[in-house]
């Protein structure tokens, strides 16, 4: 992004997106931490199921079905986040970088 195509239009822009996906992005993050918990009870799961020393019941619950099934949604899921959030955190980027310019600006830096 150029300097000099940012305007209070541009910023605009970004404080809109940033409002609009606020609540997807809270969501998305909620499924992620509700991944994270059903990775761990799959596992649980898993272990409980298995025989062996507790070593063995552990390699045995990482390689189940059910744990690999919740790690893939996790992954999923994380990505979606993570493309949501690296967009959200690159217009409040555009928003901070606009504040510094106006405070130069107003001090006669600029």
């Amino acid at each position: 992004m150029e300097l000099e195509n940012l305007n209070d239009s541009r910023v605009e822009k970004a404080l809109i997106y940033l409002s609009r996906t606020d609540q997807e992005h809270a969501e998305l993050s909620g499924e992620v931490k509700r991944y994270e918990e059903a990775i761990k009870q799959a596992k649980a799961h898993s272990f409980l199921l298995a025989s062996g020393t507790v070593a063995e019941r552990d390699a045995q619950a990482i390689d189940s079905p059910g744990y690999e099934s919740a790690v893939a949604e996790w992954v999923e899921n994380y990505k979606q986040f993570k493309i949501l959030d690296n967009k959200r955190q690159h217009e409040i980027r555009i928003t901070e970088i606009w504040q510094t310019l106006s405070a130069n600006r107003r001090k006669g830096s600029l």
